[in-house]
């Protein structure tokens, strides 16, 4: 490899098999660590040699595949579509090594991976060059274009995917028996790649251009098309195609370009054959839309629609929804089944347990298609018939239609909640603090900021970001959201004291920065260590010898609009805590307050608990009562 070969800051993290933020751990903590070449401070690049003579001298270099030095020579110091069309060129050239152009470095590279298999080298490269999340949205994740080519199973003869980006459905496709692959992409790179990848066993035709606007296979009528179309592509030829045989089912608006690609999968699928599309969720509800939905519902073609979890993609958050559609035949208008898969939730964004998804979705299926009909599970699946789909709205979306879990009611659990709100009752009376009327007249006042220049007290923020642990085996990060909302942290530390993180201690007290209008200002006293201080939240750090944090902290909640606070967004003000004035008072005094206070905290916590407690328990009492449950004492 050549000596001047640059990688970053992730590819260095790949090559030690560590975090990304180890690698900034290092760069700090070890001067011999090799200073970056080019790039700003934020994306430096390095040389591959330095970095693997230091990684070796530290015994952190790991055990390398061999496509890892010709995937850094492909994609060190390249853009993503120059990345992108390399490696398209190198897969193209291992299929036909006349075919393509390669640099130098590459082919040399290649001439050393000689004895690997050419099929697992190309998925190798396909599989990193998009991994990043800026490439994400060009490719359909693997499982989900196995599950999609499942549900049209059983798959034989001809298998079309007009919008079939790096190939990844029709892949699947040739794995599950089909006889022939067409595809059709407009991304003359990935058409290329597509290419080389299904060249094979299994006849494969991939063509490049706009389906809708210039379709390469007029003529075609496959025996399944599976497909996940573009999303929100609102230039998909709306001026030029108003008159088109495609449109059985109504002419999109513009802004529907996915029912655009709906009846062009129709269009090409034989009678009686599937066609599986993955489709935003919107589609399904979108008003623009019902026109269309209508007729597919009146017509037959509409077999399923089932929601999957959010989050199943890598590249967006927007819901997904798998629709199964059938060409209408001879045959008469079959029932619909909705099936919402939302238990299932992804810990993270493209992270879901695919094979139990898969299962109970094709289990459900299946028992569906070869019977026409399913048991029908509260919240999760039912058959309907078209007709009553058809209302206003023409609404497919399976959570609107599926009735709710009813949940059971435990008399048991009835009367531990009255006896525990009837202890919280008890206890109310007692928290409360008694009062009396103070005398008139001004009392001398300071500010936060007069106080930290005395040494009362220390302010402090968390200056720049944080490395985050996202398996958060890490301390809690507490942010000022969490300190408005009254909950616990849900991120967590994840660099080392060299980051500088700032750690709580019990009795230390955290402002949020930014609050809503015309609300007291939440704070909170820490009464637990473990924590690491995050964005958005100020720490007040008090000597308790001179400054009681409880009477602190009520003055903060009192105090902190006037001059201390600044108009931010809509409905919220910034809080500048350092200005914010406090009246001055002999310690003891201070120390009276803030008992009376935590004891108000303590009513205020206790008495939303019994709120909480109260609604519970009417409304299961009330629900106890309708379904026979529970009954009123004679």
């Amino acid at each position: 490899m050549p000596e001047d070969t640059l990688v970053t800051a992730a590819e260095i993290a790949r090559l030690a098999n560590v975090g990304r933020a180890a690698v900034g751990n290092w760069r700090k903590r070890y001067p011999d660590f090799p200073a970056p070449v080019t790039g700003s401070g934020s994306s430096p690049a390095f040389r591959l040699v330095e970095v693997e003579s230091w990684l070796r001298r530290q015994r952190k270099l790991a055990d390398s595949e061999p496509a890892d030095a010709l995937w850094l020579a492909l994609d060190a110091g390249r853009s993503d579509a120059d990345a992108l069309e390399l490696v398209a060129d190198v897969a193209t050239h291992l299929r036909d090594p006349h075919a393509a152009g390669l640099p130098d470095e590459v082919r040399d590279l290649l001439d050393d991976l000689s004895g690997q298999s050419s099929d697992d080298l190309v998925e190798s490269l396909t599989g990193r060059v998009f991994e990043r999340q800026q490439r994400q949205h060009l490719v359909t994740p693997t499982e989900l274009a196995r599950l999609m080519v499942e549900l049209a199973a059983p798959v034989t003869g001809t298998v079309l995917d007009p919008a079939c980006g790096a190939g990844n459905v029709l892949r699947a496709a040739g794995h599950a028996g089909a006889d022939r692959l067409v595809g059709q992409e407009i991304n003359a790179t990935l058409a290329r790649l597509a290419r080389a990848r299904l060249a094979g066993p299994v006849p494969a035709d991939i063509a490049t251009g706009d389906a809708l606007r210039a379709d390469a296979f007029k003529d075609l009528h496959a025996d399944a098309v599976v497909c996940d179309p573009p999303f929100g592509y609102r230039d998909w030829g709306h001026d030029e195609l108003g008159v088109d045989p495609r449109w059985k089912y109504g002419f999109p608006l513009k802004g529907e370009p996915e029912l655009a690609w709906v009846q062009h999968c129709l269009a090409h699928v034989k009678p009686g054959g599937l066609v599986v599309l993955a489709l935003p969720a919107g589609v399904a509800s979108r008003r623009s839309g019902r026109v269309i939905r209508q007729a597919l519902l009146r017509g037959g073609a509409v077999r399923a629609v089932i929601a999957l979890p959010g989050g199943v993609r890598m590249s967006t958050g927007i819901p997904i929804h798998l629709w199964v559609l059938r060409k209408p035949d001879a045959g008469g208008v079959d029932p619909v089944l909705l099936v919402d898969m939302g238990h299932h939730q992804p810990s993270r964004r493209g992270q879901v347990d695919w094979s139990a998804l898969g299962d109970e979705v094709l289990d459900t299926w299946r028992g569906f298609r070869d019977s026409g009909t399913v048991e029908g599970i509260a919240g999760r699946q039912q058959v309907f018939e078209p007709i009553h789909l058809l209302d206003e709205d023409v609404d497919l979306t399976p959570a609107r239609h599926l009735p709710q879990p009813q949940q059971a009611v435990d008399p048991r659990e009835l009367e531990r909640t009255r006896r525990d709100l009837t202890r919280l009752l008890e206890e109310l009376g007692g928290l409360l603090p008694e009062f009396s009327g103070a005398p008139p007249g001004p009392r001398a006042t300071t500010t936060i900021n007069d106080l930290a220049r005395a040494g009362a007290l220390v302010v402090r923020q968390q200056v720049g970001p944080l490395p985050v642990d996202e398996a958060g085996s890490g301390p809690p990060v507490l942010t000022g959201r969490d300190v408005v909302t009254g909950s616990e942290p849900e991120r967590h530390f994840g660099g080392t004291e060299e980051d500088d993180p700032i750690h709580l201690l019990p009795g230390d007290l955290v402002v949020p920065q930014v609050v809503a209008e015309h609300r007291q200002h939440p704070t909170r006293v820490i009464d637990a260590g473990g924590m690491v201080l995050g964005p958005g939240v100020t720490l007040v750090r008090v000597d308790p010898d001179r400054v009681d944090v409880h009477f602190l902290a009520a003055q903060i909640r009192v105090n902190s609009v006037a001059r201390s606070s600044s108009a931010t967004l809509p409905g919220s003000r910034r809080i500048d805590v350092r200005r914010i004035e406090v009246p001055v008072l002999d310690l003891d005094r201070q120390r009276r307050l803030g008992a009376a206070f935590r004891r108000l905290d303590a009513f205020e916590s206790k008495l939303r608990s019994a709120a909480s407690l109260g609604a519970d328990l009417v409304h299961g009492l009330t629900e106890g009562l309708a379904r026979g449950a529970v009954e009123p004492p004679e």
